[in-house]
């Protein structure tokens, strides 16, 4: 669901590109109804409002065809942003709300606003054919803005803006070629159009063609506000896949003081997290602790129990030797975040605090380690007489392709979180090799007879390739798809070790992501150590479906067949935390905790990300009850 959310963007930037399409005849209410600041700004809902009004009367007052056709336009649209505005000043006042896109309901004016303005004679009929395709993909009513943007193409092939909406229409379909090619021409119509410069360099991001990517966003950036932050922020991911992490750090910054594309509202918890990961790559990556102090301190400024700020600074006493300085930061994190929306950093606190207090040898299967955490009850067992065991394998610190700073640390959450529900061992393994995971389905397999209930938590990078899933190994090599099978591990070997529980099974695979080897292979070939960049067709996106191993085996993946799924925010995934707060209520049955964790991911991102169960879940809890 990609064009839905892409669709507010593109409204957004539709005011840049369309404020200056026809004259402005009276400087009044058409001058406020079409605001030029506009093309620099997102208005708060008082301004958003004062624009629609003032749209209303120069429609009124309005001489000619022309007029009329721009004052209804500009009603519709502003009458768009606002319920887009509404739905973010709610889910921002709403103690983490789930951000909401609009409704036919809710965008009916805005749409009728739109066919007015195309049944006017003016020269913004395509504009507003291009936007009532928009608002009907912000809605999900993809079949006719399908027609529509076709019709809107057709109607103008000279002009961009609907090259653009088509190529989103393409990316969603699959078809990257397809899509390339209206965005190349786009650019080629209009070589400042801030949107067609943005999602091609997003595309030939997941294409592998860095070098141009990067130019693209470097292109967007130097058009200010309101492209500024995202091709930044962009960017600078790229620069930190291919190693140029000065670069990185720069832009993440100069993002943080990107002005006038937000509402004041929303600027410091932006600037905020941005900030958050600039500390981070400065302490990880950098090695400048007191350039990540800075910025994790000014994050806290920024805004009240920004607890991700906080965790940087505990990590950043760890770093520094100080573990009584860190764990009193991490008790902190541990006393103040509260309620759901803080799960994840409360987690992330409380598993690096279990984790600094292990004993310095601890029992060991395989390629996994018994973590033996706080809340571990092995000696005791489960309430109901259950034997529980889980696995949990992060994979974070890949040697040639991208690196995925959460594996670990989700792994680490995911691991302390089922320790403290009562699971009778935790079995963990990071960053492992070739050898290491093809090993673990031994050793997964032989704890699981053992054992009742098994779940497996994988946190890393896998792909697929011939129809099979593959999970990767931190060693792997990105040349072919040759060398991928030799190195990686089959999916279904980890299932079918799962599955030999007595009672029932879950793998969970937290992996589909854009195939990291296309990338790797055009970092290579950006170095002149590889061959050329991948051309689009070679796009591998998501995984496939996965067969369960046994009727009491049940297999859960982070997004459906083919989609890739969300990084969040890029400190922690909409999945992730879905997970996280299904599984802090005892007692749960496989089901409920497939149907609930689903449910939350798909709510949580609109539909753009819904997890897929493959297999039928076992009548039995597959969380501990709680002890009374």
């Amino acid at each position: 669901m990609r064009i839905r959310f892409a669709a507010s963007v593109t409204a957004f930037a539709l005011f840049a590109a369309l404020s200056a399409a026809s004259p402005v005849r009276a400087a009044s209410d058409m001058e406020t109804c079409a605001d030029e600041d506009l093309k620099k700004t997102v208005f708060d809902l008082p301004k958003l409002a004062a624009a629609e009004a003032a749209c209303g009367r120069a429609l009124l007052a309005a001489a000619t065809d022309a007029d009329r056709q721009k004052a209804v336009f500009y009603r519709g649209l502003t009458r768009f942003l606002l319920v887009m505005q509404h739905s973010v000043s709610n889910a921002m006042n709403g103690g983490g709300a789930d951000f909401a896109l609009p409704t036919l309901e809710t965008v009916r004016p805005a749409l009728a606003d739109m066919e007015t303005a195309i049944r006017l004679d003016g020269p913004m009929k395509s504009a507003a054919m291009a936007m009532s395709v928009t608002i009907k993909q912000a809605i999900g009513l993809e079949a006719e803005a399908k027609t529509e943007v076709e019709q809107a193409v057709k109607a103008a092939p000279n002009e961009a803006t609907p090259l653009v909406m088509r190529a989103l229409q393409s990316e969603m379909a699959g078809d990257a070629d397809a899509a390339l090619a209206d965005l190349n021409k786009a650019v080629e119509l209009e070589p400042t159009l801030g949107t067609a410069l943005s999602q091609r360099g997003e595309l030939l991001h997941r294409l592998g063609e860095l070098v141009q990517a990067r130019a693209d966003f470097a292109a967007a950036a130097a058009l200010g506000a309101p492209y500024a932050r995202n091709a930044l922020t962009a960017k600078s991911d790229i620069e930190l896949r291919i190693g140029d992490l000065q670069a990185a750090y720069d832009d993440l910054l100069a993002a943080a003081r990107a002005e006038g594309d937000l509402p004041r509202s929303r600027i410091a918890e932006e600037n905020a997290r941005l900030l958050v990961r600039a500390g981070d790559l400065a302490l990880d990556k950098l090695k400048m602790p007191e350039a990540a102090e800075k910025h994790f301190r000014e994050a806290e400024k920024l805004v009240r129990n920004n607890w991700y700020a906080t965790l940087g600074l505990a990590r950043l006493e760890e770093a520094r030797g100080q573990p009584e300085k860190a764990k009193a930061i991490y008790r902190r994190v541990v006393a103040g975040a509260k309620g759901q929306s803080q799960l994840y950093e409360r987690m992330t606190a409380t598993a690096r605090l279990a984790l600094m207090n292990l004993p310095a040898s601890v029992a060991t299967l395989g390629p996994f380690h018994d973590t033996a955490m706080t809340g571990t009850a092995s000696a005791k067992g489960s309430p109901d007489g259950l034997k529980r065991t889980a696995f949990i394998i992060g994979m974070g610190d890949y040697e040639r392709l991208a690196s995925l700073p959460n594996a670990r640390r989700d792994g680490a959450v995911m691991a302390n979180a089922l320790a403290e529900m009562g699971f009778d061992a935790v079995m963990v393994a990071e960053n492992l090799g070739r050898d290491g995971l093809r090993s673990a389905p031994a050793a997964i397999a032989e704890r699981a007879q053992m054992s009742d209930v098994v779940l497996v938590f994988y946190a890393g990078h896998a792909v697929e390739a011939d129809g099979v899933n593959f999970l990767i190994p931190i060693d792997a090599r990105p040349e072919s798809d040759r060398d991928l099978q030799a190195g990686a591990l089959e999916l279904g070997a980890v299932t079918a070790a799962a599955a030999k529980a007595k009672r029932g099974s879950l793998v969970i695979v937290d992996a589909c992501r854009d195939d990291p080897f296309v990338e790797a292979r055009a970092i290579a070939a950006s170095r002149g150590s590889g061959p050329k960049a991948t051309e689009a067709k070679r796009l591998h996106a998501g995984l496939a479906a996965t067969k369960a191993a046994a009727p009491n085996s049940v297999v859960l993946h982070s997004t459906q067949a083919g989609q890739p799924a969300l990084d969040g925010d890029g400190l922690d995934s909409p999945f992730v935390r879905g997970l996280l707060a299904t599984l802090a209520t005892p007692g749960k049955s496989f089901e409920a905790v497939v149907r609930e964790t689903t449910k939350r991911v798909s709510d949580s991102t609109d539909a753009r990300q819904v997890p897929a169960v493959y297999g039928a879940p076992p009548v039995v809890a597959l969380l501990p009850p709680a002890r009374r």
